[in-house]
């Protein structure tokens, strides 16, 4: 039985800092055409909102900006909810309060919403802590997850970057919490054909 591949790729703050950090944002746009690229409205906050404080932030806004037309910026109920008020102690200057978890159930909380059918198109979430792992009972079940250190790994054994270790060593070298062996690469739960990403990422111009 063939694999569904994945349709939505959604990246967490965390895999776009670290990406970021590794000079690869870009492996991003190796997506094929038909896979829509996502980051939540709390996600893009909370890695722009403070662009210019830090070197990654700026990096990570100039990215997003360059790539409006590939890369949607999609609005969440949570983001509705939240970023009027935290806006507005950004543009105070008071210290910005974050609400436990926004980012990873902004993900969850578009996923579910997006679906028009049950479970749902595949889609891929990347990730680089626990939380998702910890909460999947609560999760959609169309939801592939996939860590940044196995994102790389699948990348290099399609032959579309020459090494991950590089990438990871360079990662490491600014962000030393980086977890190069958090290799989680989990299917989506409730599509009985199985999930895979990989076919989904091509060499730009092939």
């Amino acid at each position: 039985m063939t694999q569904k591949r994945i349709t939505v790729a959604i990246a967490d703050a965390g895999p776009l800092i670290s990406l970021a950090m590794g000079q690869a944002l870009d492996l991003l746009l190796l997506a094929r055409s038909g896979v829509r690229l996502v980051v939540t409205d709390i996600v893009h906050f909370e890695v722009t909102a403070l662009a210019d404080r830090y070197a990654d932030g700026v990096q990570i806004a100039n990215f997003l900006d360059k790539n409006k037309d590939r890369v949607e910026i999609a609005e969440t109920t949570i983001g509705k909810l939240a970023l009027p008020a935290m806006r507005q102690q950004l543009e105070r200057g008071e210290r910005v309060q974050w609400g436990e978890d926004f980012g990873e159930l902004s993900i969850s909380g578009f996923v579910k919403s997006n679906r028009t059918f049950n479970p749902g198109d595949p889609t891929m979430v990347l990730l680089e802590d626990d939380w998702f792992e910890e909460n999947v009972y609560a999760l959609p079940g169309n939801i592939h997850l996939v860590s940044t250190s196995s994102f790389l790994n699948g990348l290099e054994r399609r032959g579309l970057i020459k090494s991950a270790k590089a990438i990871k060593d360079l990662i490491v070298s600014k962000r030393p919490g980086f977890r190069v062996d958090y290799l989680l690469d989990q299917q989506a739960g409730k599509i009985a054909q199985g999930t895979t990403w990989e076919p989904s990422f091509r060499h730009r111009l092939s």
